[in-house]
Parts: C-alpha cells; sequence; structure tokens
C-alpha cells in the first residue's frame, strides 16, 4: 500500500491532486483542515511500496544501546546472567566510540519515535524495526512516517465475512466477543445487510439473555446450540443459506486447557467458519502475545482489538500482531453498540500511538479515517 498526503486550498482540490496521481482506485484515509485554513486529504492505493533505503551502520555506536534507558533492568538472576553475557561480548567487541569531533546526535525525530515505542511497551526488537523503517521513509511529517513503518511490517485487513462463510469471533473470557458481535450485526442492519446471528455461548450466566436483548432491537432470530454438531445442524437449515452474513458468537475459553481449545476446534471445523480472535489492548505484552500465538494456532487470521478507550498504552496488540501474525482489523474503542466499530488502518493506528496520552477522544482519532 502506498500512503500519500495532499493538500489543496480547499477540499476539491485536494482531491483532484489525489486523483490526478492516484487514480479513481485510491482509498480516502483521512481528511483534515489545517490551521493555514489549507485542505488535506492522506490517501492510499493497494500497490507495492517501493523498498526503502537501507539505514547505513551506525559509525558513532549511539544506537548499539539504543533501547538501554528505556526500563529498569529486572534483578531476576536470569535477567543479571544476560546483562553479564552482554557486557562480556562488549569487552570482546571492537565497539567504536564516539569521537569528541562527533558528537551524538538524536533527532527530534528519533526521539519522538523511541519515547512513544517506550511508553507504550513495544518489545525492544519490534520497536527498533519499527522505528528504523520509519526514520528511512522521505517524508516530515512523522505520523505518516510511523504510517508507512505499521504498513510495512503489519497487515491490515478491515473486509471480511463473505456471504455464507460464517463469521466466528473467539477469545477468552470477558474481553467483550458478545458486544462486538452485537456492533457487527447492529452495523450489517443499519447499513440494510441482512445477517444471521449464533451462539454457543450457553455456559455463562445470562450471556444468551445479553446477545438476545440486542438481536431482539434489531428484529434478528437469535440461533442457540452448545455443541459443534447442534451448529453444524443450525448452519445446514435452508433459512441461513440466503446469501446473508452469518455471525457467530461463542464463550470465552481458557486457551491453556486442552480441552477447552479441543471443544472450540471442533466448533470451527464443524461451521468452516472464518474466525478471528477478540483481544484487550492495556494487557501485559507477553502474555497478550502468548494468547494471540494460542488461538492463531486453530485458525485465527485477524485481530479485534477491544478496549482501547479504557487504556492507554497498547505495546499488546503489535506483539500479538506481529507474533502470531494477525492482520488488524477493526477496533472497539466504546461501550455503545450504536457507535459499533472502526476501522484500524496503518494512519490511525500511527496516531494513537503518537498521541497525547492525556488528551481525551480515542475515537476521533478513528473517526478521521473513511471506510
Amino acid at each position: 500500500m502506498r500512503i500519500k498526503s495532499f493538500t489543496g486550498s480547499n477540499m476539491s482540490e485536494a482531491m483532484n491532486k489525489v486523483r490526478s496521481e492516484l487514480g479513481d482506485e485510491a482509498i480516502i484515509l483521512a481528511t483534515q483542515e489545517l490551521p493555514s485554513g489549507e485542505s488535506q486529504i492522506t490517501a492510499a492505493i493497494e500497490q507495492a511500496d517501493p523498498e526503502p533505503p537501507k539505514i547505513l551502520p551506525d559509525k558513532n555506536g549511539w544506537a548499539l544501546d539504543w533501547d538501554s534507558d528505556w526500563k529498569k533492568e529486572a534483578t531476576s538472576p536470569a535477567i543479571q546472567e544476560t546483562k553479564k553475557n552482554r557486557i562480556i561480548k562488549k569487552k570482546v567487541s571492537d565497539k567504536v566510540e564516539p569521537s569528541p569531533n562527533h558528537p551524538i546526535k538524536v533527532t527530534p525525530r528519533v526521539e519522538t519515535l523511541v519515547q512513544a515505542m517506550a511508553y507504550h511497551g513495544i518489545p525492544t526488537l519490534l520497536a527498533e524495526r519499527i522505528c528504523r523503517s520509519a526514520l528511512s521513509v522521505e517524508t516530515e511529517d512523522i505520523t505518516m512516517a510511523l504510517a508507512a513503518s505499521f504498513d510495512r511490517h503489519f497487515n491490515f485487513s478491515p473486509k471480511f465475512s463473505r456471504k455464507n462463510i460464517p463469521l466466528m469471533l473467539i477469545g477468552p473470557p470477558g474481553v467483550g466477543k458478545t458486544m462486538t458481535l452485537a456492533k457487527m450485526a447492529a452495523s450489517a442492519t443499519l447499513e440494510g445487510r441482512k445477517v444471521h446471528v449464533i451462539t454457543t455461548d450457553k455456559s455463562r450466566a445470562g450471556a444468551v439473555e445479553q446477545l438476545k436483548a440486542f438481536t431482539d432491537i434489531l428484529k434478528l432470530k437469535l440461533w442457540v446450540t452448545d455443541s459443534a454438531d447442534g451448529l453444524a445442524d443450525i448452519l445446514s437449515k435452508s433459512e441461513l443459506k440466503d446469501g446473508s452474513h452469518i455471525l457467530i458468537d461463542t464463550g470465552g475459553i481458557n486457551c491453556y486447557d486442552n480441552s477447552e481449545i479441543e471443544g472450540l476446534a471442533a466448533q470451527i471445523v464443524a461451521s468452516r467458519a472464518e474466525t478471528v480472535v477478540v483481544l484487550p489492548a492495556g494487557t501485559d505484552a507477553a502474555e497478550m502475545s502468548d494468547t494471540a500465538e494460542k488461538f492463531a494456532a486453530i485458525g485465527a487470521k485477524r485481530i479485534i482489538v477491544t478496549r482501547l478507550d479504557t487504556t492507554r498504552r497498547y505495546g499488546g496488540i503489535f506483539t500479538a500482531a506481529d507474533n502470531a501474525n494477525l492482520s488488524f482489523s477493526y477496533a472497539s474503542v466504546s461501550a455503545s453498540v450504536a457507535t459499533g466499530l472502526h476501522v484500524i488502518n496503518p494512519v490511525n493506528l500511527a496516531r494513537l500511538v503518537l498521541r497525547d496520552p492525556a488528551q481525551q477522544g480515542i475515537s476521533n482519532e478513528f473517526d478521521k479515517a473513511k471506510k
């Protein structure tokens, strides 16, 4: 995907520039009015990005320990042993020390990116890949540089749920699967698209009643089962073969319990559904990564991120997407069903990472992106 911003005296002029350079296939990612009174449009086109120029090896050595001040060293024996090994390697290496004639220069762009990576707790190796790609982009707009880096290192696939191919939401307990499914059903209904809703979550107290309250408002029938065979039987009915979208809610499972994983896998096989894992932002990056990998192992290809409005540190979602090879799809930034889900794309994800954490209105970053 190629991403570029176009500025004009008004929105019409900026749009003409978009069409002139990117063509009619361009996707509008964001629009905004600049302080100068001009209009700016950020657009993208689905084509291979040119390889960014390679960053030459650092001659002054300032980047060799670029993460040393991010977090305090842990005091566990394992960490201390790693630290000793690192010191030994440094002693035997031919490390080039900064010359007095070549003082260390950390540009504002580097400082901003590193601080953002550290604040969100993005692991060092992943953060380094992201920052190096962003710094290689030929633009002075740090947000667009970071967006281009995200586009290079992550996949973004918001559109899914092909007709007659069931879409199943899976994940741990309490991550917001039922609310997410309700938002998807509401969005489809408001857009005039027919949808069928199924739930297999009969074990959680009040789960069926919660979802039925939403489907009743939308005047949709709620299909209920608690087994793989029952799910296959429902999906075989002619009533569900009318070309409508089919959404399946599942009970939260312990991904470290083999019997629960096997039960969910049986439902996935019986339904032949596309599976999307729902995970909340703000959890420990390593734990979130482990969880994502467990669900990816049974078929999840995409991730829906919830609770972006109730947390301000998002390192876990990047670690999960990277380690489990999951594509970003949608984000939930409000508990309200009426607000629906927001598409995650490289631009609004970059804005989210670089924004002032004390600033209100997380959803505003996503409202700027058009579906």
